[in-house]
């Protein structure tokens, strides 16, 4: 690929991640906004599928500072969608778990969630829908390996 190509890709790929970015984020924002953010809901989400999910994994997955993750957990717990328990060996390792609660908000925006992308969704094959989610994950891994790298 010779330079001119690789600009006009990366140009046509920020264009596109921007607006679809945007616009999903203000229509997901517009259905559940009253009830969490999109990060809250993230967090929710990250917790239910992670055994044992400690606020530093949760900062890893989510790409953000310890300070900020506590302010995030901290909201959660006192509208009583997560739970902390302390490691019974190690009193310094905090365990989250989604409360009843929490598991129900997080069941409900992800069904809001689903049904604001499902319509866009139709106008592709299956086949091109799995392309897409198969590259947009190639490209997470290799981020997230190259951020591995440049900590070591």
């Amino acid at each position: 690929m010779n330079i001119p190509d690789a600009k006009s890709l990366v140009n046509r790929y920020l264009d596109a991640s921007f607006l679809v970015n945007k616009r999903f984020d203000t229509q997901i924002r517009e259905k559940v906004g009253q009830t969490v953010t999109t990060d809250q809901f993230c967090a929710l989400r990250l917790i239910h599928e992670k055994p044992a999910c400690t606020p530093s994994d949760l900062a890893e997955l989510l790409c953000v500072g310890k300070s900020s993750i506590t302010a995030l957990v901290n909201k959660l717990a006192d509208r009583n969608l997560v739970h902390r328990t302390g490691d019974e060996r190690d009193r310094r390792v905090i365990y989250l778990t989604l409360t009843e609660e929490g598991l129900q908000i997080y069941k409900e925006t992800e069904l809001e969630i689903q049904k604001v992308l499902e319509p866009y969704l139709k106008h592709f094959t299956p086949e091109a829908v799995q392309n897409f989610i198969e590259s947009f994950e190639k490209l997470a891994a290799l981020l997230t390996q190259e951020e591995g790298l440049e900590k070591q």
